[in-house]
């Protein structure tokens, strides 16, 4: 079982719960949203650390970063070809629905994207984080499991 993406599956659950149930504007950042963004970003340090508690691989716990990555150069690609380059429709704007994607799946960190909107990095903040957090973890978790001897104990 792969902790980081039972993580990640429940923050979209979490996103669309409290995207759905808020009152007022998306831009509106509240207390609430910056505690589930805390506690979720937590939970993915915590699951990085569970993977490593398992004996999991360090890939284990990168493939939600690769899903990332493929909606950023997606998104990028998009982008920059535009009209040129339309496989899904004719209409102008074609990386919405991967920037769409990337922010929906990483919507643990939408008080900070909200609040990097303008700024370009609102698209490279979720690819990092979903990098750093998850690995954060697993090192800690590998660096405190204890180390199985595999010497016998009789010689």
């Amino acid at each position: 079982m792969n902790y980081v993406t039972i993580i990640y599956l429940l923050n979209l659950l979490v996103y669309a719960i409290y995207f759905f149930g808020k009152s007022g504007s998306e831009a509106d950042i509240t207390l609430t949203g910056c505690i589930i963004s805390t506690i979720m970003s937590l939970l993915l340090v915590f699951a990085g650390y569970l993977n490593a508690k398992q004996k999991k691989t360090y890939r284990s716990v990168l493939w939600m970063f690769f899903v990332n990555l493929l909606f950023f150069i997606m998104s990028g690609v998009f982008d920059q070809f535009g009209n040129n380059f339309n496989l899904f429709s004719t209409v102008g704007n074609d990386n919405f629905i991967f920037t769409l994607a990337l922010i929906v799946y990483n919507g643990y960190l939408f008080p900070l994207i909200v609040e990097l909107e303008r700024t370009g990095f609102s698209l490279i903040l979720p690819l990092l984080l979903s990098f750093i957090l998850p690995s954060l973890g697993y090192w800690i978790g590998r660096i405190t499991t204890p180390k199985k001897s595999t010497s016998s104990e009789g010689i």
